[in-house]
């Protein structure tokens, strides 16, 4: 496949690496930037032709596009690709909110094209053995997920700015989330309290309670730091996950039940984390969307994320 990718930052810069380790399963043959000199220099160092964004769409060799631009800009440019066209790998969240994803959702209808949220973890071999190993605790009652770093102050603007959908639990808060969501379906209660500066929340914490009784909290942070660990409890033991969102090879999954403690790690691909992600699109062009984040978890993931900062008091303008 042909792929192009919008953005020069540190993610775009990750995703291109995990293309060039594709050799010929993946090809990158565009990068768009606001300024056509970066995009040229992002080349250089990787492979294709820099170019505008508009550019890049209007490209005929163009199949794919990688979107790895700021939060406030992936709908527009997501809804652009797809009647260009073009099908899309979209950085997380997908949309500020779940009525900007329904704009997404339906201009991918529309041109009957491919459309993907990215989360990466979700592409990993380790999420489907987890899935496995999660046989072992018998009914589930409790979990713990997290993603925390300190950015320093002051705040990146890009975190600390409602207008760029900016925040914690935008970040970084919407991988426990998913995960919580990936592993007990959508939440039927919802807590949530936060540290609000500048109409953004740069700390959060909450707790779900979903249908099947499961009580999970989850914690987000773009200002301290916490162990990457997420657990799950359930009537015959626990498993702790380490490193669940970056899945550094070896990284283990410890299960503790009365039968003592197992440590599992799942078979290193030899790929990095992006490679496998973009693989995981190109496998489900033909379904126009992905099983490992379907639409509807999308749809759900956005519902959940709005409820949320509307608890803890964050509203983008004209919500």
């Amino acid at each position: 496949m042909k792929w192009a990718i919008l953005g020069t930052g540190n993610i775009a810069t990750k995703f291109a690496t995990g293309l060039m380790a594709l050799g010929n399963r993946a090809e990158l043959v565009a990068v768009g930037s606001r300024d056509p000199a970066k995009a040229r220099e992002f080349c250089s160092r990787f492979a294709g032709r820099g170019m505008t964004y508009a550019e890049v769409l209007a490209d005929p060799q163009v199949e794919v596009v990688y979107i790895s631009l700021p939060n406030q800009e992936h709908a527009a440019w997501s809804i652009a690709a797809a009647k260009a066209g073009k099908h899309v790998l979209c950085e997380k969240p997908a949309a500020m909110t779940l009525k900007e994803l329904e704009t997404i959702l339906e201009a991918a209808r529309t041109a009957r094209t491919f459309f993907m949220e990215g989360f990466l973890w979700r592409c990993h071999p380790r999420t489907a053995l987890l899935r496995k190993v999660l046989t072992d605790l018998g009914p589930l009652h409790g979990a713990h997920a997290a993603f925390c770093f300190d950015g320093g102050r002051p705040v990146k603007e890009r975190l600390a700015k409602p207008e760029f959908g900016g925040g914690a639990l935008m970040d970084v808060g919407c991988y426990p989330l998913s995960w919580l969501r990936w592993l007990a379906g959508e939440p039927l209660k919802l807590s949530a309290t936060a540290l609000v500066e500048g109409g953004v929340d740069l700390s959060a914490g909450g707790a779900l309670r979903f249908a099947n009784g499961l009580i999970a909290t989850f914690a987000t942070s773009v200002i301290a730091v916490q162990p990457t660990i997420n657990r799950v409890y359930g009537a015959n033991g626990s498993v702790e996950v380490h490193e669940p969102w970056r899945n550094t090879a070896g990284a283990p999954l410890i299960v503790r039940t009365a039968a003592g403690e197992r440590t599992y790690a799942a078979e290193d691909t030899g790929l990095p984390i992006h490679a496998l992600e973009a693989l995981a699109v190109q496998r489900a062009l033909p379904d126009h969307q992905a099983p490992e984040m379907s639409w509807a978890d999308s749809r759900g993931q956005a519902q959940l994320i709005d409820a949320l900062r509307h608890i803890i008091g964050v509203r983008w303008t004209g919500e």
